[in-house]
Parts: C-alpha cells; structure tokens; sequence
C-alpha cells in the first residue's frame, strides 16, 4: 500500500529538517566615538596604539646607551641637567619652547659633536674641557647655560672653544662686563698724558 498525499509532505519535512544549515556566528559590532567595539562585554576590545611618554617623566638612562661606557656617562649627565630646564624656566614663551625640546635627543647631539670634534674624556687636555662643560651644564647657579645649550641657543659646535666665562650665567656675565669695565676706567688716558708732557717741554 503506497503512502497517502500528506504522509509523503511529512516525511519530507523531517529530513530537511536534518539537513538545514547551522546559524551563522556573526557578532554584532557598535561603534563608541568613531571606532568598532564589540557589543558584548566579554568580548575583547581593539588594541590601542602605544602612546608616546608624556613629557616631564623621567627619562630611562637605557634610551642613551652607547657602547662605550665613558660616552654612556657623558650623555647621562648633560641629560640629568637638561630635564631640569622645564622646573627652572619661569617665563611662558620659553616653557612652551623648553616643551617643545626633546632632552634625550639634545644630550646625544651634543655628546656626539663634542665627541667628534675633542676625542675619548679620557684624553688629558680634552678630560678637562669636558669637565669644564659638564660642571657649567649642571652648575646650579647657571640654570641660563643648559637651557641656552636646550634651546639651541648655544651650538653645540661652540662648546668646542668656547671660554669658561663665556659658560657663566646672565648674571654672572654681567658682573664681569661691569669688573672689565671699572678697571679700564681706572687707567689713565695715554692720550691725555702725552698732551701734559708736551706741553711741559714746551716750556
């Protein structure tokens, strides 16, 4: 005996029923200010790009490492002086100048060109004149010095022959114009002396 109409539409039903395709697993996505997060909390959020450290932080001596170890030690010191420039500067438009500098880059600039141009500290002539440079640098009554040297203002290259008293602070300088110029002043004007000697032999 054949199966009825219905027993057939049935039977039909059943098997496709074991056949349907598995729901596909999309997961939904919101968007938060302009980027795609997952709309459930377990799930993970995107990556973030790293952030560069904030400036004002103390710098890892690890981002100057050089080779040589003497080199290494230079650099540490003129940075340790450097980052002191933004706490010492009181005046707006050289904080925002000063913000703007990047110390660790300055450091190693300026141990390369003296390094380039004066050798190894170790050197007896050039042993001194690095320490005249690093004393001045981190001299804390000579905060115009390191910030000069931060800034630009003072080259690098100059280091190189530049004159202690070229080194001193604003202040100081200013002294020692007004020193140079009162012992000039106490000397007698030749000009002046020749014109009294004359007139004597005239007589």
């Amino acid at each position: 005996m054949g199966l009825s109409r219905n027993q057939i539409k049935n039977l039909v039903n059943v098997e496709s029923k074991k056949f349907k395709a598995p729901p596909s697993r999309t997961i939904k996505k919101r968007k938060f200010e302009g980027e795609e997060q997952p709309a459930f909390p377990f799930m993970k959020k995107p990556l973030r790009e790293p952030q560069p450290p904030k400036r004002g932080k103390s710098v890892s001596a690890a981002e100057i490492k050089c080779s040589d170890a003497t080199r290494a030690l230079v650099r540490e010191r003129l940075l340790e002086a450097f980052t002191k420039v933004a706490g010492e500067v009181e005046d707006m438009e050289k904080k925002v100048q000063v913000s703007a500098c990047d110390p660790v880059g300055v450091a190693v600039s300026v141990e390369s060109v003296l390094y380039k141009n004066m050798g190894p500290s170790k050197g007896a002539k050039a042993a001194v004149r690095y320490r005249a440079i690093l004393f001045n640098v981190k001299d804390p009554k000579n905060p115009d010095f390191r910030r000069k040297l931060l800034l630009g203002e003072v080259k690098p290259e100059t280091l190189v022959t530049m004159l202690p008293e070229e080194m001193a602070s604003d202040d100081r300088q200013t002294q020692n114009k007004q020193i140079r110029e009162d012992a000039l002043a106490k000397i007698p004007d030749h000009s002046a002396v020749d014109e009294k000697e004359s007139e004597c032999d005239a007589r």
